[in-house]
């Protein structure tokens, strides 16, 4: 008899507007794909994603929510938007983590200091309300890490991992979970499953990252929840165990992190 495996999609962006038309639809594949809990960004599109990501956690019991500034819009973080998050979403039950924010110096949407310093503003305040931070980084391996050892930080995740093998070793120093998404699958990203099966086993999380990077088969498609299954049984043959197993090993790994009641 073939059980259904118990998925945690770490890492989704269900506030886009792709989804609102279908919403519900994309809730009820995920379930009936196995994923039983889903943390949504409240990051990337600004304030209002904030607001949105927040608005699907109070609408559906199986997920949850993080806040913050994607480094992609640092330079639209001001004083007041970042003291409206601190003040109104930071601390609510709702949001599990703080994020998405890091760096990125592959399309340097914001400039490189803005993004250091929102990104510190961010990690102080996930240290502040107690939370773990979901870190971004893409061309700025040096000095994302650089910047978590300045501030001390020790809970999070670095999300959608497609760095350096010393890029993951520096963050599991630091004590961070490392989150693998659809690239998992691709044939060109060979480097980044091994990593995966190198990753310990109470520090490997999955996502889609939606809608972006669908894994093999779905490539090219709008990424969706239920896509994890096929992320996490990638990765599971590749460290040789079951769908199964592995499933049940990053639901407990995440919601341990997020803090989230493992029975809930």
């Amino acid at each position: 008899m073939t059980t259904t495996p118990r998925l945690f999609d770490s890492h989704a962006h269900l506030d886009f507007p792709k989804f609102q038309d279908d919403l519900p639809g994309v809730i009820d594949r995920a379930r009936k794909a196995g994923v039983e809990r889903i943390v949504t960004i409240g990051a990337s599109r600004g304030l209002g994603s904030n607001h949105r990501a927040l608005e699907i956690a109070r609408e559906f019991d199986d997920i949850r929510c993080t806040t913050g500034f994607h480094p992609h819009e640092a330079k639209d973080c001001t004083d007041e938007y970042f003291e409206i998050i601190a003040s109104e979403f930071a601390e609510l039950p709702e949001v599990v983590a703080i994020g998405e924010t890091g760096l990125d110096y592959h399309y340097d949407k914001s400039p490189r200091p803005v993004q250091k310093a929102v990104f510190r503003r961010f990690l102080e305040l996930a240290m502040d309300v107690d939370k773990p931070v979901v870190i971004h980084t893409r061309d700025a391996e040096e000095d994302t890490i650089n910047v978590l050892k300045e501030v001390g930080i020790r809970r999070g995740i670095l999300h959608c991992f497609s760095g350096s093998a010393d890029l993951a070793k520096a963050g599991l120093e630091l004590g961070f979970h490392i989150s693998f998404s659809g690239i998992a699958t691709f044939k060109n990203a060979k480097d980044i499953l091994q990593i995966a099966v190198d990753t310990p086993s109470d520090r490997i999380m999955v996502e889609t990252d939606a809608p972006f990077l669908a894994p093999s088969p779905n490539r090219g498609k709008t990424n969706e929840p239920a896509f994890v299954r096929f992320t996490a049984q990638k990765i599971a043959e590749a460290r040789g165990t079951t769908l199964e197993d592995f499933a049940a090993l990053t639901f407990e790994n995440a919601s341990r992190l997020y803090d989230w009641d493992f029975d809930a």
